[in-house]
């Protein structure tokens, strides 16, 4: 099976998130409404690559059951075009990076990934290093801890 077949299986379940648990900012501001408006109403599949590098900031500000949810559609682009999508590996690889400031959010975050989906991210940040994307041993040795 080919990694991008893997991704599409291993989160092929994962529910949406609903359209008002995108973002869950309480000021309203203009990036995380944004965010929320262009991924309401949307499936994982079928983003074009300009469309997530984009809004690569969502993976940031997406609540941790929309960054579960649409994780693998920036996995995928990334895959797919890894150059026009220069910022999305590395913006995967640093929401896995451990960081002390976020640790509660971080947690929260890892506790949605199944064995599976956390293999599968470990074998794209794995690829992405191939493909020239910087070093993800830290959040690599942070995927197969468990929560």
């Amino acid at each position: 099976m080919s990694l991008k077949e893997s991704i599409q299986s291993a989160f092929a379940n994962v529910p949406y998130p609903g359209d008002n648990n995108i973002t869950r900012c309480p000021y309203r501001c203009k990036p995380c409404q944004e965010i929320s408006d262009y991924f309401k109403q949307k499936g994982w599949k079928g983003h074009a690559v300009e469309d997530l590098r984009d809004h690569h900031t969502a993976l940031s500000l997406f609540t941790p059951e929309a960054f579960h949810y649409f994780l693998p559609a920036f996995m995928l682009a990334s895959l797919e075009s890894y150059d026009k999508t220069d910022i999305l590996p590395d913006s995967i690889r640093f929401h896995f990076e451990f960081n002390l400031e976020h640790r509660d959010h971080f947690l929260v975050r890892l506790t949605q990934f199944s064995e599976e989906q956390r293999k599968v991210i470990v074998d794209f940040l794995r690829y992405m290093e191939t493909k020239g994307a910087g070093s993800s041993e830290d959040a690599i040795s942070l995927l197969r801890e468990r929560p």
